[in-house]
């Protein structure tokens, strides 16, 4: 094949330049950035429902037993108010209500009812305080620094209330100062890990961002060189033809002038080899009558010789299809039939073309041969590759149905694409 001359080059370079311009996706909108935030909050709400709801069991328990309960008629009045308010929880976050006044409130919520928790199971020394650390994490992941800081002035006071109103044994200063610390310590930890994650996601999404960018120019790369291998194809065919033609009509002429029957049969044999030749590099049929004329013609010449049948089903629909694509397409169903008749060993193949929709066309080819396992195909054998990047140049997708022994389905669904 000759090397693309320079017009071909300059349109080559000047689509990737396009493609290259337009292939950065555009940023999200605040709308969509929004609507996502609120989606992933309400999802966390979810899960900090059932946690809460567990947190109410273990609340139960904790006073059936009567530990460190100073009264336990108040202690399980309190507890039925919890019960209540994680009831009421459960409501605003099952429901269509708003998200973030349910997250605001909740928020706000929490470290009351741990409060109220802790003045009857222990203060300070409660096994429901580390509750506090939750719910400071939680703000962290759920909003951001600043309401989580807001949340952290607000366990601190509550935490200073329970130091001073809750029963039983009365703790230190030290033992305050200490806890004190622990809710600074947790909430600072949580901001970090918060950064931490974001600075990782932001990297994952640049990095999928930039995946996405090379996998589309690949594939627009792909697709031109298809292209332009095609219009090689067509113009070497066209080039075969202007020049050959004249020369064996006139050989043919000369031929039968001198009335040599051996000359005349070996420049008929030259003459059929060559259209053969220019029509295995471009079918000019695909051209002039379009896809489906081209696939009859084709399919009637591989039954001369093929080892196999073939039946053909056209959808009469798609009798004047016609587009830009159809040359990779039917490249596809060249290389489906050679690789049938290289290693299936089948003794029918059925081609069918139809209508998959508006616009779009499904090509497939099966055949009851040998099969294969799609997902291991045997070394060195390309053909279902090389297919399927045809197909994804096409804007389309290609689907290999097959196991050892029981044949093979090729499916091609294509777009229609740019009429012609």
């Amino acid at each position: 094949m000759r090397p693309l001359d320079r017009s071909s080059r300059s349109l080559l370079t000047r689509h990737m330049t396009d493609r290259a311009a337009t292939d950065t996706p555009p940023a999200p909108s605040e709308a969509e950035t929004d609507r996502t935030a609120l989606a992933h909050l309400r999802k966390a709400e979810h899960q900090i429902v059932w946690l809460r709801w567990i947190g109410i069991v273990g609340w139960a328990l904790i006073l059936w037993r009567g530990d460190a309960m100073a009264d336990a008629g108040r202690a399980w009045a309190v507890y039925a108010g919890g019960l209540a308010y994680t009831a009421f929880a459960h409501w605003r976050v099952a429901g269509d209500r708003p998200i973030l006044s349910s997250a605001r409130i909740t928020t706000v919520g929490d470290p009351l009812l741990v409060t109220l928790m802790c003045i009857f199971t222990g203060g300070l020394s409660s096994v429901f305080f580390p509750f506090y650390y939750f719910t400071l994490l939680a703000a962290v992941f759920r909003f951001g620094v600043r309401e989580t800081l807001g949340l952290l002035v607000l366990t601190a006071a509550l935490t200073v209330l329970l130091y001073v109103a809750a029963p039983g044994p009365a703790p230190t200063p030290a033992d305050l100062l200490i806890v004190l610390f622990y809710l600074g310590f947790s909430a600072a930890l949580g901001i970090m890990l918060a950064r931490w994650a974001q600075e990782n996601i932001d990297l994952a999404e640049s990095r999928a961002r930039a995946l996405g960018i090379a996998r589309d120019r690949a594939k627009g790369l792909a697709r031109r060189l298809i292209q332009a291998e095609e219009e090689e194809r067509r113009r070497a065919a066209a080039d075969i033809h202007d020049r050959m033609s004249g020369h064996l009509f006139a050989l043919r002429q000369g031929a039968d002038r001198v009335r040599d029957g051996g000359l005349s049969a070996a420049v008929a044999a030259l003459s059929s080899d060559v259209r053969t030749l220019m029509n295995e590099m471009h079918p000019t049929v695909l051209d002039d009558l379009g896809f489906s004329v081209a696939v009859e013609e084709y399919v009637a010449a591989q039954r001369e010789h093929a080892p196999f049948s073939i039946s053909l089903d056209l959808d009469p629909a798609l009798r004047n299809w016609h587009c830009r694509s159809d040359a990779m397409l039917f490249r596809i169903l060249q290389e489906a039939l050679l690789n049938v008749r290289k290693h299936a060993g089948a003794k029918n193949v059925s081609i069918s073309f139809r209508r998959d929709g508006p616009g779009a066309a499904r090509l497939e080819i099966a055949d009851d041969g040998a099969g294969f396992d799609p997902q291991s195909p045997a070394p060195g054998h390309f053909g279902v590759l090389t297919m399927r990047e045809r197909a994804g140049a096409l804007g389309g997708s290609l689907e290999v149905l097959s196991r050892p022994g029981q044949g093979a389905r090729l499916v091609v669904c294509v777009p229609g694409g740019e009429k012609t």
